[in-house]
C-alpha cells in the first residue's frame, strides 16, 4: 500500500509525507496488509524477524557502513541507487511519520515493526527488481509488489492509473510491462521476510537468484520501460536517467 502510494505521489508531483495522510492510508489497505503480516508470521524466517526485529533502518541509513561493502553487492547497489538520483534511505519516512501513528493507534507492535520495515524496503525493491526512480521505474516496482500480494484491488488500481497517467509510451507498453513486473513478483519468493541485513555484503545477481526474482532480461525481454516525462508540477527538477547498477558495474570492473 505505501508502495502504491509512494508510487502515485511521483506521478502526480505530490508529497505523502503527513501522518494523517500515512494513516488514512493504512486504515483504506488494512486488509491486505493484515493478510500480509499473517503470510510473513507462519514463514519460519518471518517470524524470526518479528522476534528479534532487526533495525534496518539503522544499516540502510548509515552511508558510512554503506560505502564499505564489495562493488557489485546489493548494499553497494543500493547505495549506488540512492547517491545516483538524490534520495534517502526512507528513514524520517519510518521515524517521523510512521512511529507516532503506530503509537496513536496502539497497534502490536510486530505489526507495526512490518509497516516500518516495509516503508524503507520501498527502494530496495527498486534495486532488487532493476527499476530506476523514473515514472517508468516506479510502474515496475509496483508491479512486483502487487505480485508478492496476490489479489489486491488496491496496487492494481494504482497501477492502471499509472499506467494511464504516465507518458513516453504506449498503453500495450506499458500495461505489457506492467504484467511482466506482477508475473516476476508472483515467482518470487517472500521479500519481505528476507534477511536484507545478511544480504547487504552479498553479489546482486546472487541475492536475487537465492530470492527468487527472476533476471530482468527474461522477466522484460523487451527490457524496461523508461521515461524522462515528468508530471509538470510547477518546480524545476531534472528527470531521472536510467539506472542499471549491474551493467555499470561490471563494465568497471573490465577496466
Amino acid at each position: 500500500m505505501r508502495t502504491g502510494v509512494r508510487a502515485l505521489g511521483h506521478v502526480f508531483g505530490l508529497r505523502f509525507n503527513h501522518d494523517q495522510v500515512f494513516e488514512a492510508v493504512i486504515a483504506f489497505g488494512y486488509p491486505t496488509l493484515q493478510r500480509e503480516f499473517d503470510k510473513l508470521a507462519r514463514l519460519p524466517q518471518g517470524r524470526r524477524l518479528l522476534e528479534t526485529k532487526p533495525d534496518l533502518m539503522a544499516r540502510l541509513g548509515d552511508d558510512d557502513y554503506l560505502a564499505t561493502l564489495p562493488p557489485g553487492s546489493l548494499g553497494a547497489a543500493y547505495r549506488d541507487f540512492l547517491r545516483q538520483h538524490r534520495l534517502d534511505a526512507g528513514v524520517l519516512d519510518a521515524r517521523d511519520v510512521i512511529e507516532p501513528v503506530i503509537e496513536r493507534n496502539g497497534w502490536d507492535p510486530d505489526f507495526g515493526y512490518m509497516i516500518k520495515r516495509g516503508t524503507v524496503l520501498h527502494d530496495m525493491f527498486h534495486v532488487l527488481g532493476g527499476y530506476g526512480p523514473d515514472l517508468g521505474g516506479e510502474i515496475g516496482n509496483l508491479g512486483l509488489h502487487h505480485g508478492q500480494l496476490g489479489k489486491c484491488r488496491t496496487t492494481a488500481i494504482f497501477g492502471f492509473i499509472a499506467c494511464a497517467v504516465v507518458r513516453g509510451g504506449s498503453w500495450r507498453r506499458k500495461r505489457e510491462f506492467w504484467r511482466q513486473a506482477v508475473a516476476r513478483g508472483r515467482a518470487a519468493q517472500n521479500l519481505m521476510a528476507a534477511p536484507y541485513e545478511e544480504l547487504l555484503d552479498r553479489p546482486l545477481a546472487e541475492v536475487r537468484a537465492a530470492l527468487g526474482i527472476a533476471a530482468s532480461e527474461s522477466a522484460h525481454p523487451a527490457g524496461h520501460f523508461f521515461t524522462r516525462w515528468q508530471l509538470p508540477t510547477g518546480t524545476a527538477s531534472a528527470p531521472f536517467d536510467p539506472w542499471d547498477y549491474q551493467t555499470a558495474a561490471v563494465g568497471a570492473a573490465r577496466h
